[in-house]
């Protein structure tokens, strides 16, 4: 609960009506994988760990993400949901014509 005395009152993003839900789902979910890196990068300098750079920690926690939700999306063959949800103008990802993954970030 030490996340919680961290970050007390919930953080959400609502964007414009024009937007779909989803878009406010990726963009909450990306709140909630930065504020994890900190915590982690803040926790690990407190226990005097090696230093970690906390981009690093959140990039590779997206990457990771992305790439699982890829893999389901894949299996399921349900590449076009991934495509709305996930590469959105091609800003952390996108599907390539032949069906693979390219991240961006």
């Amino acid at each position: 609960m030490l996340l919680a005395t961290l970050f007390p009152s919930p953080f959400y993003l609502h964007t414009p009506h024009p937007w779909p839900k989803s878009r406010d789902l990726l963009v909450n979910l990306l709140l909630a994988l930065a504020k994890t890196a900190i915590y982690k990068t803040r926790e690990g300098r407190l226990a005097n760990e090696a230093s970690c750079d906390c981009r690093a920690v959140f990039r590779s926690s997206v990457h990771s993400r992305i790439q699982a939700e890829f893999l389901w999306a894949a299996s399921t063959d349900s590449l076009d949901t991934f495509e709305e949800r996930w590469a959105l103008s091609e800003v952390l990802c996108s599907v390539t014509p032949s069906g693979s993954l390219r991240l961006t970030l």
